[in-house]
């Protein structure tokens, strides 16, 4: 059973916000001067500094990563309950586990016919790329 990454992908958010509020600063400067006088404004942006930028790089693609596991899990789950709602398929003995939309099928089938449905089944799932059928024909 794969770990509960919610916790990171959370604190990630936190910290990408955090980053976000102190990447770029600007600074607006008036003069106050006498009535009839012209009034000069000047703004000073400065910019993000190296390691800041960094960091954020790290925050995007720890987000990414956390996002894309979660998109699996629910493609994982998406893809036993189809298999558990078909009673020709004896789900409880295929293992699923999804990777960037690609579903492996591993343990056992009674026939290659079921084999073949179990494949049939996990590509009619949305968010399936494509089916690796690791399942063996074990009558």
């Amino acid at each position: 059973m794969k770990a509960n990454k919610t916790p990171f992908a959370v604190v990630a958010l936190v910290a990408a916000v955090a980053m976000l509020s102190a990447c770029e600063k600007k600074t607006t400067t008036v003069n106050d001067t006498a009535p009839g006088s012209t009034s000069t404004t000047s703004t000073t942006t400065v910019a993000p500094s190296p390691a800041a930028s960094n960091a954020m790089s790290a925050t995007v693609s720890a987000l990414d990563k956390a996002g894309d596991a979660a998109g699996d899990a629910m493609v994982t789950g998406k893809v036993k309950t189809a298999l558990l709602a078909d009673p020709d398929i004896k789900a409880l003995r295929i293992d699923v586990d999804t990777k960037g939309g690609v579903v492996a099928l591993s343990g056992t089938a009674d026939s290659a016919a079921h084999s073949d449905k179990a494949t049939s089944v996990a590509r009619g799932v949305d968010g399936v790329k494509s089916v690796d059928n690791r399942l063996t024909v074990k009558p």
